[in-house]
């Protein structure tokens, strides 16, 4: 299994203080969503759903009953709960605090059963071969070494398992737009030849932000290419680009009519693994 670098143990301390704050805050606030309630909690789920449609498709929920299913990265614990009420043997993994107890606290209310544990996927407290299916979304690339993330997901899985993650586009309209020769370049590089890649702070910004304005303390992009090579392990990988955003001249356009683009230029690569 990957072991990280030396400088790793800083990179984790400040992931474990950035993402202690859970990712949905800002918009559970615009929700007027003030406490952590069933109820509140239901209707955050509502709306995350809404605004991700193409996530659950890529799972089959129904066919995870009795399956060992490992999530990295909690947020809010939306997927979490609902990994877990598919009848899974579920078990949970975050670098922070804050999402740790939240997917915990939701396992709790709703009377489902499952592992929840803080600690870092460069560093899993789990034995090689311990899952049937592992899902991480929006997480590994901001470990700060997303290359051994991959390669540890490998590791814990079963022989025949699956695996479904989401990193961030380095080829994205957004992309495009604000960094076209920093794109131009990373689209034509040798794929063999991919670094870790830590994003500028306009960038990184402009994904993840705490709600002092503060970006994450790591991020790596990288294109679909590249994500096909640090994937080369598995016996199977496929990749799909998803998401647009609503930033500026987007902003007034409906997001069902934005999301149309997202096979195009989208921000986010989701990518179905196999072992």
């Amino acid at each position: 299994m990957n072991q990280s670098s030396p400088a790793q143990p800083r990179v984790d301390q400040k992931n474990a203080q950035f993402w202690d704050e859970l990712y949905g805050t800002h918009h559970a606030k615009q929700l007027g969503i003030k406490d952590h309630s069933p109820e509140s909690l239901a209707r955050f789920d509502a709306w995350f759903f809404d605004y991700y449609p193409y996530l659950l498709p890529f799972l089959p929920m129904d066919g995870l009953a009795t399956k060992d299913v490992l999530e990295i990265g909690l947020g809010y614990g939306s997927l979490s709960q609902r990994l877990a009420a598919a009848g899974c043997r579920f078990h949970g993994l975050d670098i922070a605090a804050g999402p740790v107890a939240m997917a915990a606290q939701r396992l709790e209310q709703m009377g489902l059963r499952g592992d929840v544990r803080q600690g870092s996927i460069l560093a899993p407290p789990f034995q090689p071969g311990s899952f049937d299916w592992i899902v991480s979304i929006g997480c590994l690339h901001h470990t700060g070494n997303l290359a051994a993330a991959i390669e540890n997901v490998h590791s814990l899985l079963r022989p025949g398992g699956h695996a479904l993650i989401m990193v961030y586009n380095a080829a994205s309209y957004r992309q495009w737009i604000l960094q076209p020769r920093v794109t131009l370049r990373q689209v034509f590089s040798d794929k063999k030849a991919y670094a870790n890649s830590h994003a500028n702070t306009q960038m990184t910004n402009l994904y993840d932000r705490d709600s002092s304005g503060k970006g994450a303390p790591a991020t790596e992009f990288v294109t679909k290419a590249e994500l096909g090579h640090l994937c080369r392990a598995f016996a199977r990988c496929r990749i799909w680009k998803k998401n647009i955003g609503g930033a500026r001249h987007l902003f007034f356009i409906p997001r069902r009519i934005r999301l149309l683009l997202g096979p195009v230029v989208g921000l986010d690569l989701y990518c179905r693994l196999e072992k």
